[in-house]
C-alpha cells in the first residue's frame, strides 16, 4: 500500500472538543498575529485558519442560545413553564378571595387551586427531570378530574393554552417528549473538523520552513507552534486529580 502524504496523516494533534478546538486555534491566531512579517504561505495559512476559527466560534455560539434546529434552553422553558403555574396559582388565588355567598364562583376555583397546588408550588424548585413530572401528574390531573372545563368556565382558557404551551416545550427541552438532537449539531461538527484539517496545515507549512542552515526559521517555527505544544504537555484532569492525590500521601 503507497504511503499517504497527506496531512492527516502526517500531523498528528491531541483530541479535543469543539470547545477546546476554538481555543487552541485562538491561542496560534493570536500568536501569528503577533509576527510582524510572516512568509507570504504561513501567512496565507493563517488567513485560512482565522476564517475557519471565526465558523468555529459562530457554531459555538448557535449551540449556545439555542438556534436552528438546537433544543430550547433548559433554563429559558423552565422559567416559562414555572410561569406558567405561578399565573394559574395567582389567577385562582384570586377567585378564591371572594365570598362565596355573592360569588359561588369562588367555590369553584378554591377546588381547583387545592387540588392543584395544596401543597404549594415548590415542586418548581426541584431539578428539571423531577419538575416536569410533577407538573406532567398536574396536567394529567387537570384532564382526568375535568378541572380544565371549570377553568375555562372561570374564562381561565388563556392559562391553560400558555400551561399547555409550556409544559410542551419544557418536555421537548429535556428529552423526555421529544429525542433531543446531539449536543454538538452536524454543522458544529463540520466546522470542528474543516478547521482541524486547516490547523494541521498550518502546522505543516510552519514545519516546511524550516531552514537546518537558518536558525530564525526555527525559531519563528518554535514560537508559531508553542500554543500547540504546551497544549500537548498541559496534564489532563485525571492526570491532575493523581499527582494531586500524590502528594497528598
Amino acid at each position: 500500500m503507497p504511503r499517504s502524504f497527506s496531512p492527516i496523516q502526517l500531523v498528528s494533534l491531541p483530541r479535543m472538543t469543539a470547545v477546546s478546538t476554538a481555543r487552541l486555534l485562538a491561542e496560534l491566531l493570536e500568536t501569528a498575529f503577533r509576527e510582524p512579517m510572516l512568509p507570504a504561505p504561513i501567512a496565507d495559512d493563517r488567513t485560512t485558519l482565522s476564517a475557519l476559527h471565526e465558523t468555529l466560534q459562530v457554531e459555538l455560539g448557535k449551540r449556545v442560545v439555542a438556534e436552528g434546529e438546537a433544543p430550547p434552553v433548559v433554563s429559558v422553558v423552565d422559567r416559562i413553564e414555572d410561569n406558567a403555574f405561578g399565573a394559574l396559582s395567582d389567577w385562582l388565588l384570586s377567585f378564591k378571595r371572594l365570598p362565596t355567598e355573592r360569588h359561588p364562583v369562588a367555590a369553584d376555583a378554591a377546588m381547583v387551586h387545592d387540588t392543584l397546588f395544596g401543597q404549594g408550588l415548590g415542586f418548581l424548585r426541584l431539578r428539571a427531570a423531577d419538575e416536569w413530572q410533577e407538573a406532567e401528574t398536574r396536567m394529567r390531573i387537570l384532564k382526568e378530574k375535568g378541572l380544565d372545563v371549570v377553568i375555562e368556565k372561570l374564562g381561565g382558557k388563556p392559562f391553560l393554552d400558555e400551561l399547555t404551551f409550556a409544559h410542551t416545550a419544557y418536555g421537548e427541552a429535556l428529552g423526555i417528549t421529544k429525542p433531543r438532537p446531539a449536543s454538538d449539531p452536524p454543522s458544529l461538527g463540520k466546522a470542528q473538523s474543516e478547521a482541524i484539517d486547516a490547523l494541521r496545515s498550518y502546522v505543516l507549512r510552519v514545519a516546511a520552513h524550516v531552514r537546518e542552515n537558518e536558525p530564525a526559521t526555527a525559531e519563528l517555527a518554535e514560537r508559531l507552534l508553542a500554543p500547540l505544544a504546551q497544549w500537548r504537555d498541559r496534564p489532563s484532569k485525571k492526570r491532575r486529580s493523581a499527582k494531586a492525590d500524590d502528594s497528598t500521601r
